[in-house]
């Protein structure tokens, strides 16, 4: 199967998402809500996410709101241990949304991710190559209000949609682990953030 039909079948069978109407998670700063769950629709498949939780990334003493982002996992998922590394090894659906709340560059943006994912890894040579198609999705610079969700089915892949427009589909799990651990690792971008994006497992 040629590589552009190959990406189409795979992004056309993750997108659609179907927000629950159960309730929701709210970031107290910004009262920015999300869905506490919501409906992946990948091959077939109906798989339903909750929230683990929200948060707030802030910027430097001033307290610049920079986004705010909400992490959720396949309904019924135990986590034990470290859950935050628990869940970035979590081989299942799951799914992370941001929401920009200020612009800034596209170098800026991603080296936000490069940093935190060269603290938490030696070497990155099992997924280097992904990490280079990832960071080419990102061609300008980010916008108040941009928004970005990565979706993780397995068999499927990891989907990265920007504002509503699939940017690429990589099937590396090394790769989807290292992206988690921007937020979830052992030295994320921010441990506050890590424990209130984990708030809602208990």
């Amino acid at each position: 199967m040629s590589n552009p039909v190959r990406f189409f079948l795979m992004s056309t069978l993750i997108l659609l998402a179907v927000p629950c109407l159960a309730g929701a998670v709210v970031e107290p700063k910004t009262e920015t809500e999300y869905p506490d769950a919501v409906t992946v629709v990948a091959g077939g498949q109906s798989h339903e996410l909750v929230a683990t939780g929200v948060g707030l990334r802030e910027k430097t003493f001033m307290k610049v709101d920079v986004y705010t982002i909400v992490s959720y996992v396949a309904a019924g998922t135990e986590l034990s241990g470290d859950k935050g590394i628990a869940l970035l090894e979590f081989d299942g659906v799951k799914r992370l949304q941001m929401d920009l709340r200020r612009g800034f560059s596209r170098e800026k943006l991603v080296n936000a991710f490069k940093d935190v994912i060269e603290e938490n890894y030696e070497d990155t040579s099992a997924f280097q190559t992904d990490m280079d198609a990832f960071f080419g999705y990102f061609a300008e610079d980010a916008q108040e209000n941009d928004n970005l969700v990565f979706t993780y089915v397995p068999g499927e892949g990891l989907t990265t949609v920007l504002n509503g427009e699939v940017k690429g589909v990589i099937t590396n799990f090394e790769f989807v682990k290292a992206l988690w651990t921007v937020w979830f690792g052992e030295d994320p971008a921010n441990g506050g953030l890590k424990k209130n994006l984990l708030a809602q497992l208990g």
